[in-house]
């Protein structure tokens, strides 16, 4: 497992400490009992996340979060994380991203968590729900979990990647137990996730790890709020404070806190959040193939997942409609037909969208911006962008609609079309099925697409020359420490 801090005994039970605990009743608890076998699942050393190309991905998908960490330093909400953290101060152990100073590994878990999901431009996951295809969230936002654990214990690049491609089957299979109703956000499994990545590279023993479950889990529970109606920063946030959550529970049950083993399984517990008739025998079932890692997109563009291939498409018209735009009478935005899209265009928010979080999100202003600048970075959401003129007519003359052949054609994909209606009566319209970032599972993610993202995003905070050094070096993690890299994103400038 993960490397382990000097001087610390870690998952390993005195006599005296096994009888303390036979006492107070928690220590032995059922074989069978739900936590229990998925605390062993989470532990164990499956070969499959071994695989190279397994490794190969989440190199990429580290490289990514990486650069949207950064692109988003100088972002309100976490410049406001910032401020917090060093007024509370911390151990310097972990890494803060863009800060001179590391800190506590809860206060890295916060802070690096803010910046990777504050732009909205880190990697999203689709997986099939009651037999449509639907958003199971991101991942990546868990990513910064394993980062500072691997940074705390020193943990190489193969632990953590190994760590990561289970934290990631494990939320895809969270995710599953949540019907598509439900009133729960799906950053709730995080609470799960991060505990089990934490206790895996902390080397934990079955019975504690079982514990840093418990301990996650009876603080995940956030409701979809946060991701519907007028969205807040608390989207931005949602996730790495339930993480963050799941890190510090994690670490009361490695030093012998115990937490309630029954609490997926009962009358009590986490029924209304992972419905237990969905299986949750499934939660420790052996890897599947393939991967859930291997399906996890990069968002080329800086908003919602599934605006990715509208913008594409948008992107691909740019030249011949951008000197008419101001003539267009009508725009189509068909996308496929599946409950999550429909869902998205009916909220009202996002079609005409008042903050960038809600512009971000908007399958009405997305599409116009792109069209009339032929581009889709944070630029095309300065000075409330969706605000201005030109913006709000073409908003108003878009309808959003859906077509059920596209995902038929399309399996995996979000695909969408594109048609502008003119004046003259001539109508231009383009296609995409799948947008650059798109991740086929039989050979993952392009990483060409990736890099070209990474030097992207980072090239105004970083000169050529560290930029190179940080992409080689996240791109050949392997048996060096991960605190090589970490080492590598400390101070570095201000744009502001």
């Amino acid at each position: 497992m993960g490397g382990r801090r000097p001087g610390l005994r870690l998952g390993l039970l005195t006599k005296r400490e096994r009888l303390l605990n036979e006492i107070s009743g928690n220590a032995v608890a059922d074989a069978s009992a739900p936590v229990m076998n998925l605390a062993r699942w989470t532990l164990s050393d499956d070969p499959a996340w071994k695989d190279p190309l397994i490794a190969r991905q989440a190199r990429l998908l580290i490289l990514d979060s990486i650069a949207c960490a950064i692109a988003a330093i100088d972002v309100p909400t976490p410049v406001h994380v910032a401020a917090l953290l060093d007024e509370l101060g911390g151990n310097p152990h972990c890494t803060l991203i863009g800060q001179s100073q590391k800190s506590s590994i809860l206060a890295a878990v916060l802070m690096n968590g803010a910046l990777v999901r504050s732009l909205d431009y880190n990697d999203v996951q689709f997986f099939m729900k009651e037999g449509k295809l639907s958003v199971a969230g991101h991942c990546s936002d868990n990513i910064p979990v394993a980062l500072a654990a691997a940074e705390r214990f020193g943990s190489t690049g193969e632990q953590l990647i190994e760590a990561l491609a289970m934290g990631y089957e494990l939320f895809k299979r969270l995710r599953n137990l949540m019907p598509f109703t439900s009133a729960w956000d799906g950053t709730s499994v995080s609470g799960i996730v991060s505990a089990a990545i934490y206790g895996r590279l902390a080397g934990l023993d079955i019975q504690r790890q079982a514990n840093a479950l418990a301990f996650g889990a009876i603080r995940c529970a956030t409701p979809s709020v946060v991701r519907w109606g007028k969205l807040s920063g608390a989207k931005n946030l949602a996730n790495s404070l339930i993480a963050q959550s799941g890190v510090q529970g994690a670490m009361l049950a490695e030093r012998g806190v115990t937490g309630p083993l029954e609490v997926l399984d009962h009358r009590g517990g986490l029924h209304q959040v992972f419905e237990p008739s969905l299986g949750l025998e499934t939660l420790w079932a052996p890897a599947a193939d393939p991967a859930y890692i291997m399906t996890s997109n990069i968002k080329p563009y800086a908003c919602i997942g599934t605006a990715q291939c509208t913008i594409t498409a948008a992107l691909d018209i740019h030249e011949e409609v951008r000197a008419r735009l101001g003539e267009a009478e009508k725009i189509e935005i068909i996308m496929a037909d599946l409950p999550m899209i429909r869902k998205q265009q009916g909220e009202i928010e996002r079609r005409y969208p008042k903050t960038r979080e809600a512009a971000d999100h908007s399958f009405t202003f997305l599409p116009a911006v792109a069209m009339a600048e032929g581009a889709m970075t944070d630029e095309q959401f300065r000075d409330n962008r969706w605000d201005h003129p030109d913006m709000k007519r073409l908003i108003e003359i878009t309808d959003l609609m859906v077509d059920p052949d596209l995902a038929a054609r399309a399996p995996g994909s979000m695909p969408s079309r594109i048609r502008v209606i003119f004046s003259d009566g001539s109508v231009t319209e383009q296609e995409c099925l799948y947008h650059p970032g798109h991740s086929f599972p039989d050979r993952g993610l392009d990483e060409a697409t990736v890099v070209s993202k990474f030097r992207a995003i980072t090239a105004e905070r970083m000169d050529d020359a560290s930029v190179d050094a940080l992409a080689t070096a996240v791109l050949s993690l392997g048996a060096g420490q991960v605190g090589q890299v970490m080492n590598m994103l400390g101070d570095l400038g201000s744009t502001t």
